[in-house]
């Protein structure tokens, strides 16, 4: 890249940041890209790239800093990550080797140090630091012996003169080697106009110190300011580069009350008393002066600083004011707000606002009242004059909690004392919800106690309390009272319901029976874990890509295979208990040939002699147990349901916890759906029971419809369908599960074992791994179970539920189903 060629880089500055062009010219003209104040129009930096470097160069009569040295005009300078131009009243700072920030020393709260080659400094803190010098070029030394020995000529011949000459040659020599010795110690001081000095011999040019080696005390100073002091440490030909800021002297409030006493706070926090003087610092200060029985003054002050001294004057509003109270009563006592009661006549200060005073006199009645005291004010109140003391009513109720009117006030719940005031008849109500209310009428005399004990009549209202699960426990207000479903009679009132059972949760509610109306609750109770606005799944559902219907099974416990004893039982049948914990989905129907080809279009079952078993109607067969397997994951896409096979070693298996997209049924699904006469039926042997022969209708066996094409038959059984049939033609069971029997034998997840030591259990899934076939790769022709009779079973014992196979290939007898978790 020449200097010609133009790249971008970001520029942040005090405004804002933004995109900047190179090359670029920086400095203090008005046709300058980037504007820096404290620069002539005559100075300025040329921002470029020279052969692939990003770098700067100065034009002639331009005063700069580069990493604290002087920047040459005319020659190109590299820059790198974290270089540092000081120009005119600005700081360039190269960042990321894309990022230029400008900081202009006018304006800104505080400087960051100016970082040189080798210069290091310490930041602020309370205690003297030591700062150490690197090497950098030595300044020029001040003084030379040259000038010496011109001074020593001037004198002549004279030898007096000459001894003058001498003596002063030695101080001015003395005073050289001094000169010689001194170190530049640049200094940055904000403000500006502070006064810098520094500890030994030395001196200040400008914004320099000269002084020598050692350790040496810089000292800044203002008006207004806080000085501050620096330990250094002055090398020899190490020059040091340093920068102070002082802080602005705090701001002096005298602060005038009007002699009343409290606190101050400024910007939330304490800073002292008043009246007198407090500390702040300069700038807008929001101020609270807060004392006690005064409201709090809140004001916006504008603090000098710098040590300024600013008179202030706040004047606080009182918030209390005061009650004077008498009765003509003789020994009468006031209690305000519920306190120790004070005698009468009293004065009692208190804050503004609404107070309760209650004025008491021995065999006198009460007087009470609300009384609004406003701040700063002086109320009286009285004389009172108490009348005669009230009659006590007390009142019981069986049941309690019963509500009690007097002359149609409300006045509580029993047991209820109240005062009747003196003299006169009261008309009381006793009523509660589900109960016939009382009424009385009583004469109150003074300082007299009157009981009314009373028994309410309960309404009666008939409940029926019915829902899902049956056999729930049933509490009503605490008591247990029996179990779901129930009819009882209760008063007609509000009553708290609980709803239990083992592995639901509790249900709770409140059952207004306050309108005498029998009623009805209905419940549902859901199942410990699940949220409290779960649904059971839908007893039946339809994918919609292939128009499959699957019915819900809620699964239960069995003893899966069967009993050593029973008639056609193979060995590898072996028993097994085994539980269905997980509700699961079980297709109606065989997948069918046509809905197979939505998934692989080229699919073929084939021909049985002249009759086709290709037809889209058809059930498929001629699939492998990873063609059915791999069609479940296609649906599982189609329906946007997470598949449940992943490919593993060239092997399918099933993904783990398993997911709810379309899968086999395990063998054990599959057979407690064939095998049950419905929900929590008994097993079965046959799907239709427990003998022989099998019904007629109850599925597509090999019977004499077959005889042309097989030398034998199942005994005694015909059916409409020489070959297979389409899926439904025959009964479903006790689950709408049609051709269970049948039809096509069935592939299913397990791979297949003839014995498992450790099978059953909750929801197995079979073994790990079954045997492979004689010849098989064992990576992918792994054995897997079928399930079911089919179209040419011609033995009773094949037809048992239980019957089970091992296979690994394709046949015109083996389809599938699919099935799915619920949830």
């Amino acid at each position: 890249m020449t200097s010609s060629e133009t790249t971008t880089l970001t520029l942040r500055e005090p405004a804002g940041s933004r995109e900047l062009s190179l090359p670029c010219r920086i400095g203090g003209a008005a046709g300058d890209e980037v504007i820096v104040p404290g620069t002539t129009g005559s100075e300025s930096l040329l921002l470029h790239s020279l052969e692939g470097e990003l770098g700067i160069t100065a034009a002639p009569g331009t005063t700069a800093l580069f990493n604290g040295r002087s920047l040459a005009a005319g020659v190109f300078t590299p820059l790198r990550t974290g270089d540092v131009i000081a120009f005119g009243s600005t700081r360039l700072l190269l960042q990321e080797n894309t990022v230029l920030e400008v900081r202009h020393l006018v304006g800104n709260d505080t400087l960051a140090p100016i970082t040189l080659d080798t210069a290091y400094e310490v930041t602020d803190s309370a205690g003297d630091e030591r700062i150490f010098l690197a090497d950098l070029d030595a300044g020029a030394a001040v003084g030379s012996e040259r000038d010496t020995r011109s001074t020593l000529t001037s004198f002549g011949a004279n030898r007096k003169m000459l001894a003058i000459a001498a003596a002063l040659l030695a101080v001015f020599g003395l005073f050289a080697l001094l000169l010689s010795r001194l170190e530049t110690v640049r200094v940055t001081v904000l403000p500006a106009n502070a006064e810098v000095t520094g500890s030994g011999f030395g001196w200040r040019s400008a914004d320099t110190l000269l002084l020598l080696p050692g350790e040496r005390r810089i000292r800044a100073e203002a008006d207004g300011y806080l000085p501050i002091e620096r330990v250094i440490e002055v090398r020899e030909d190490s020059p040091l580069s340093l920068q102070l800021q002082l802080k602005e002297k705090p701001g002096i409030l005298d602060i005038d009350t009007d002699g009343v006493a409290g606190r101050v706070f400024v910007d939330g926090g304490e800073v002292g008393a008043a009246p007198g003087e407090i500390q702040v610092a300069g700038g807008e200060r929001t101020l609270t002066l807060r004392a006690e029985r005064h409201l709090d003054l809140v004001q916006k002050i504008t603090v000098a600083g710098r040590g300024t001294r600013q008179p202030l004057s706040l004047r606080l509003q009182p918030s209390w004011g005061a009650l004077e109270i008498s009765a003509s009563t003789t020994g009468a006592s006031v209690s305000v707000n519920d306190a120790a009661p004070v005698a009468l006549p009293a004065r009692v200060d208190l804050p503004a606002g609404l107070h309760r005073l209650k004025i008491s006199a021995r065999g006198a009645r009460d007087w009470q009242s609300a009384v609004l005291l406003k701040a700063g004010e002086t109320q009286r109140i009285g004389p009172v004059e108490l009348g005669a003391p009230d009659a006590r009513l007390r009142v019981s109720s069986r049941p309690a909690g019963a509500d009690v009117t007097v002359g149609g006030v409300f006045r509580g719940r029993t047991p209820l004392t109240v005062g009747l005031p003196a003299g006169s008849e009261h008309d009381i109500s006793v009523s509660l919800q589900g109960y016939k209310a009382i009424e009385r009428r009583v004469f109150a005399a003074a300082d007299k106690d009157i009981a009314l004990q009373l028994s309410l009549q309960s309404v009666p209202v008939r409940l029926t309390i019915q829902g899902d699960p049956i056999d729930a426990e049933v509490v009503i207000d605490g008591e247990v009272r029996g179990k779901t479903p129930l009819i009882m009679e209760l008063p007609a009132r509000r009553h708290a319901f609980e709803l239990r059972k083992a592995g639901m949760q509790t249900e709770r509610i409140d059952v207004d029976l306050s309108a005498a109306v029998d009623r009805t609750v209905d419940y549902k109770l859901v199942p410990v874990g699940r949220a409290r606005d779960w649904k059971p799944p839908p007893p039946a559902l339809r994918a919609q890509t292939t128009g499959t219907m699957l019915r819900l099974i809620t699964g239960g416990s069995f003893t899966m295979g069967s009993e050593r004893r029973e008639q056609g039982r193979r060995a590898n049948e072996f028993a097994r208990k085994v539980t269905l914990s997980r509700p699961y989905y079980l297709g109606t129907r065989e997948v069918t040939n046509g809905e197979f080809r939505r998934y692989k279009a080229d699919h073929d079952s084939g021909f049985v002699g002249k009759r086709t078993l290709d037809l889209d109607g058809q059930p498929v067969s001629n699939v492998t147990w990873s063609d059915a397997v791999q069609y479940c994951n296609w649906l599982s896409t189609q329906e946007g349901l997470p598949v449940a096979y992943e490919q593993k070693s060239g092997r399918w298996t099933l993904i783990e916890p398993v997911t709810t997209g379309y899968r086999l049924p395990t063998e054990a699904e599959w057979e407690y759906a064939a095998r049950h006469a419905g929900p929590g039926a008994r097993t079965q042997r046959y799907e239709w029971g427990d003998a022989l022969p099998p019904p007629a209708g109850i599925g597509n066996l090999a019977g004499r419809e077959a005889i042309d094409e097989m030398t034998r038959v199942l005994e005694g059984w015909q059916d409409d369908y020489p070959a297979v049939a389409p899926p439904g033609k025959f009964r479903a069971n006790a689950f709408g599960i049609f051709d269970m029997t049948g039809n096509l034998s069935e592939w299913v997840h397990d791979a297949y074992a003839s014995f498992e030591a450790n099978a059953g259990g909750t929801d197995p899934l079979g073994p790990a791994a079954g045997p492979a076939s004689a010849g098989a790769a064992a990576a992918s022709n792994v054995r897997r179970v079928i399930k079911g009779s089919h179209w040419r079973t011609t033995t009773f014992a094949d037809l048992r539920a239980a019957w089970r196979e091992g296979f690994d290939g394709t046949s015109q007898e083996v389809g599938f189903r699919v099935a799915r978790y619920a949830e």
